[in-house]
């Protein structure tokens, strides 16, 4: 009796392990397979199908496919879409899915992301600053868009007529004088894929809108000027802190700063802030005038009062060749490459008499010059960047290059009229490099900006002509030049910058 008792439980205890058993044998046997949907590394659920998630989203996305033009849309960046082998049976339905997520990233579409990568610091959209080497994206729907954008923004700076002749190889030859582009190039690297794209961020559908992207830097609505009767082009652009440059980037409808306007024509008056930088090099033949000096003679047989030219002045011709090197319309760099003398400057000499009623002999103190001022620089010259606004702020003086070898570097500043040195600035990485500030005691104040070495010290006496330092590239500059600045009042201590070539001197600008 004891013996099948324990028989029979012994036959209990196989039959519940022969169940248990057979369980587990049936479920690694078949396990279910499922796809289980990921977004941004998160689990969303499992679902039988993966292509009817995508056939899902493509179907109900029809909203993108209206706006974009296109014929699919895909899932967002962050889904992932894996097959596994599960014993969860809790599989969800497609839909229920697409509903999870549709609302929490934004789907994506074909397209091409433009990447502009700078060698520079960047400021770029107000403020945002891209360090050297990280790049700015630029997402668009055809890769021909920025062809034809990058081409209009370079037609900005050059001309769409000068840009298509360097094209085509159709520029006119110079003969006697003139200019012709010889190269042009970006300054970033730019590159372009194939790519998704999420619909969260804008993306370009006109070569238009991109062109003034990359010209203003903003998406923002430009602002706009309507005129009124009697202004001109000068008016608006002093009145609205842009150069005419600038001016005439911004609207290309103008061919030049002296066209007549009519009461209420609409002008873009927005400061242009380029993303890209259009570098273009241009070879130039120009005849530069040599302005002759006076030369004074004293005749002691003559009586104080007497003053006769006795040998009239004329202006010298040299004609140069240069190339120069501009960053979207700007000069940043001028090489010499021929100086010509086409005609020999003749100085003026003016004979004064300078015997005194009674006896003696009288003493003139008139330096030497046209005038009462003498240029600060060797001749021939070329006035790189004039007194004007520059990129939103007043560019306070006027740059000169001297013509020769590195744009005259290490050749004399002089003082433009006698006076006494108030300040000297040795620090030659501030702004303005070495430079030197000197008051003529007439409410005249100059400045000798980029020195490459100072000649002078505060409170020394000098005389108009004398040699105040040697030209240089110190502070912030391109290249190398002497910015001058004029001053009616203490420079800034309360004066008034003003033009030099509009109060002390009569220039132009050549190019």
């Amino acid at each position: 009796m004891k013996i099948k008792v324990i028989g029979g439980l012994l036959t209990i205890i196989l039959s519940f392990l022969l169940f248990f058993v057979g369980m587990d044998t049936k479920v690694a046997d078949d396990p279910v397979a499922a796809f289980q949907v990921y977004l941004d590394g998160e689990k969303v659920g499992l679902i039988d199908s993966k292509d009817e998630l995508l056939a899902l989203i493509d179907e109900e996305q029809s909203e993108i496919k209206n706006v974009y033009n296109v014929d699919k849309v895909y899932p967002p960046d962050g889904l992932n879409v894996q097959k596994i082998y599960t014993y969860n049976d809790t599989v969800e339905d497609a839909r229920d899915i697409y509903n999870k997520i549709k609302d929490v990233d934004p789907f994506t579409i074909e397209g091409y992301v433009v990447t502009i990568t700078y060698t520079e610091k960047k400021v770029i959209n107000d403020g945002e600053i891209l360090e050297p080497g990280a790049p700015l994206k630029i997402y668009l729907m055809d890769k021909d868009i920025i062809n034809e954008a990058l081409y209009n923004t370079a037609a900005a700076f050059i001309g769409a007529e000068n840009l298509s002749d360097f094209e085509k190889e159709t520029q006119e030859e110079i003969t006697d004088t003139g200019s012709i582009i010889t190269s042009l190039y970006f300054e970033e690297k730019i590159t372009i894929k194939k790519d998704y794209i999420s619909t969260e961020d804008y993306i370009f559908t006109d070569a238009e809108t991109l062109s003034q992207y990359l010209l203003f830097g903003t998406l923002d609505h430009q602002k706009e000027y309507t005129t009124k009767e009697g202004e001109n082009l000068e008016m608006i652009a002093e009145d609205n802190h842009l150069n005419m440059e600038e001016l005439l980037i911004a609207n290309p409808q103008y061919m030049s700063a002296n066209v007549l306007l009519s009461p209420g024509e609409k002008i873009n008056v927005s400061l242009i802030s380029p993303l890209v930088s259009v570098v273009y090099y241009k070879t130039v033949v120009s005849d530069i005038k040599i302005a002759y000096k006076t030369e004074y003679v004293d005749d002691k047989t003559k009586f104080n009062d007497y003053k006769e030219v006795t040998q009239k002045g004329e202006d010298g011709i040299s004609r140069v060749t240069q190339n120069i090197k501009y960053i979207n319309g700007e000069i940043q760099n001028l090489n010499t490459l021929k100086v010509d003398k086409i005609k020999q400057e003749v100085n003026e000499v003016i004979t004064r008499g300078t015997k005194v009623l009674g006896g003696g002999s009288y003493v003139h103190e008139t330096g030497q010059g046209n005038d009462d001022w003498s240029w600060p620089t060797a001749s021939p010259y070329t006035i790189t960047s004039g007194f004007k606004w520059r990129w939103g702020r007043q560019h306070q003086g006027i740059d000169i290059a001297v013509i020769g070898r590195n744009n005259g570097y290490g050749s004399p500043a002089y003082a433009v009229q006698a006076g006494t040195v108030f300040n000297v600035n040795y620090n030659r990485d501030k702004s303005e490099g070495l430079s030197v500030y000197i008051d003529h005691g007439n409410g005249y104040y100059t400045v000798y900006m980029h020195l490459s070495k100072i000649l002078v010290s505060v409170g020394q006496k000098v005389d108009r002509e004398q040699r105040v330092g040697l030209i240089g590239n110190t502070g912030g500059v391109t290249g190398t030049h002497l910015h001058l600045g004029v001053f009616k009042g203490k420079p800034y201590q309360g004066g008034v910058a003003v033009d030099p070539c509009n109060s002390i001197f009569s220039c132009g600008l050549p190019y």
